[in-house]
């Protein structure tokens, strides 16, 4: 018999002796709850603000701290626990496109408008919007995106359409936008609105439409774009009456306000310089939050009041919330 030949067995013998007689690992340890899930878990009950800060000449105003701004609910101090300025965050937006009517030659100079806008504010992956088309009905035109190009091609199906015209579902589309869309999602979120404000049709009041803005922090920004000269003015058949003008912009006025967001006339300002202070308004937020009191009943509205240490800034932010534990 050879030597290899009595060699090789005994190899095999004693590796099987190693293998057997080592120790087995433990088992792997359950993943501790990161810091993450701990975060979301406090996150629960934690009242969100986005806010804007102007000064003078009314520009936004960069670089403040937790500790320069001071916080009231229902009028009582509330100490903030959560800060960050919001360039940090992602960033999503809707922009509601009126193609009613009395919208009917305005479209072009939106279709451009907010092409650019687009363009100018999906610069990062993490950052999204989609398009809506509000008349008698509301149509998602592009779901949420983050790429600019598929929203260009959307912009082709902003039209007037005859069928559907002589509607306005403005308040509806808000309140869906806000409650079925925004409020998934995460950091800084704003509602972008073209329109006379002029609202025929819905079956949301508006008051319900601010109040699905407010709990999911969303600021609406407002476009007032309206084609009216003095006397009655007639589009496709519809007539607009000085007065249904004003209130539609009271109701602009009112969405903007109470969600901390701004209201804009188109003629007083281009649109393009519109968007821009929109954008600018978008890049510049902070972010705020606090813990509220644990004896707040639900279905109980909240007062709140956000201003900085200088009285001379003016602070944008929502002005009330719903407790909905």
């Amino acid at each position: 018999m050879k030597y290899r030949d009595v060699l090789a067995p005994l190899v095999l013998l004693c590796s099987l002796h190693a293998a057997l007689s080592q120790t087995p690992p433990p088992p792997t340890p359950a993943p501790a709850p990161t810091e993450e899930t701990l975060t979301l878990r406090v996150a629960s009950r934690v009242v969100a603000l986005s806010a804007v800060v102007r000064g003078k000449d009314n520009i936004p105003v960069q670089g403040l701290t937790k500790d320069d701004f001071e916080l009231k609910q229902d009028g009582k101090d509330v100490p903030i626990r959560y800060f960050s300025e919001a360039s940090e965050l992602p960033l999503t937006f809707a922009i509601l496109v009126d193609t009613s009517g009395s919208q009917r030659t305005l479209l072009s100079d939106e279709v451009l408008g907010s092409d650019v806008f687009f363009q100018t504010m999906l610069g990062r992956p993490q950052d999204r919007a989609m398009l809506l088309r509000v008349d008698a009905e509301v149509d998602e035109l592009v779901a949420m995106t983050s790429s600019p190009n598929r929203l260009h091609l959307g912009l082709l199906g902003l039209y007037s359409r005859s069928s559907t015209a002589n509607g306005t579902r403005l308040q509806d589309a808000i309140y869906d936008v806000a409650r079925l869309k925004l409020s998934k999602q995460t950091g800084r979120k704003a509602m972008i609105i073209l329109s006379d404000g002029g609202d025929n049709g819905s079956r949301k009041s508006l008051d319900e439409a601010i109040h699905e803005a407010q709990q999911h922090n969303v600021q609406i920004y407002c476009i007032e774009y309206s084609v009216f000269t003095p006397g009655a003015f007639t589009s496709g058949g519809i007539g607009i009456r000085r007065s249904n003008v004003d209130e539609g912009a009271k109701i602009l006025k009112a969405l903007a306000e109470q969600t901390g967001g701004r209201m804009y006339t188109v003629g007083k300002m281009s649109l393009r310089s519109i968007y821009e202070q929109i954008g600018s308004d978008l890049r510049t937020q902070y972010e705020l939050g606090y813990t509220p009191p644990p004896d707040l009943k639900p279905g109980s509205f909240h007062r709140l009041e956000l201003r900085t240490k200088d009285r001379k800034q003016i602070v944008q932010a929502r002005n009330g919330f719903t407790f909905e534990p």
